[in-house]
């Protein structure tokens, strides 16, 4: 009977996911003020960052550098996120619930602001991860590769945004699934997202080399 040695990739991989499991309970802990969301995700991809590159990383440790690193960042733009978020929801209930042209200018005014919203969202946070940019510059960035990475973009929405979709469309199956995505969904979205980020952060740099 074969044995499974303990560095044989089976042992590695459960290893892995062991630790998308620890950084995304760390991270479920974190944002359950609600305030600190911006972050506790801040220091998600602090560390998932560490994990795709394979770098040494300690998860307890390293999450609570980010959360000191990027923490009063990582709030600044949560709240700006939340202004942004309500606006665009302001602006399509004002759309729905009002006749004539001026409705049809908020509801579009208001998917525009959710659609930036959701680009935004998908972007702000691993580019915060590892580059220290002023708030202008975070956002500037993230819109401008929001646009040119549409890959990226969509793999995050999709990773984002499958689960709630599937609680509108299937409530039983979403209930059956619910304990998975609590286990791993944040951390395995924030490992994937830093995973196709790797080469843009080359990109990024050997740009500013150029200059």
């Amino acid at each position: 009977m074969t044995k499974l040695k303990i560095d044989s990739p089976f042992f590695r991989w459960m290893g892995r996911l062991g630790d998308v499991a620890v950084l995304n309970l760390l991270w479920l802990l974190a944002s359950l003020p609600v305030v600190t969301l911006g972050a506790s995700t801040a220091a998600l991809y602090h560390v998932a960052r560490k994990m795709a590159l394979g770098e040494p990383c300690r998860v307890g440790h390293d999450f609570v550098r980010g959360l000191r690193q990027n923490g009063k960042q990582g709030t600044a733009v949560w709240l700006l996120l939340l202004a942004g978020g309500a606006l665009a929801v302001a602006d399509l209930m004002i759309g729905l619930h009002t006749p004539g042209s001026f409705g049809s200018l908020c509801r579009g005014i208001g998917l525009v602001l959710c659609a930036l919203w959701l680009v935004l969202f998908v972007h702000l946070f691993p580019l915060m991860a590892r580059y220290d940019y002023p708030l202008r510059q975070l956002f500037a960035t993230a819109l401008a590769l929001g646009v040119r990475k549409l890959s990226i973009t969509l793999t995050g929405l999709l990773l984002i945004g499958w689960f709630p979709l599937l609680m509108v469309e299937s409530v039983e199956v979403a209930v059956y699934l619910f304990p998975f995505w609590l286990l791993l969904g944040g951390g395995v979205t924030a490992l994937v997202v830093s995973t196709l980020y790797a080469p843009v952060f080359q990109q990024l740099e050997c740009e500013k080399e150029e200059r």
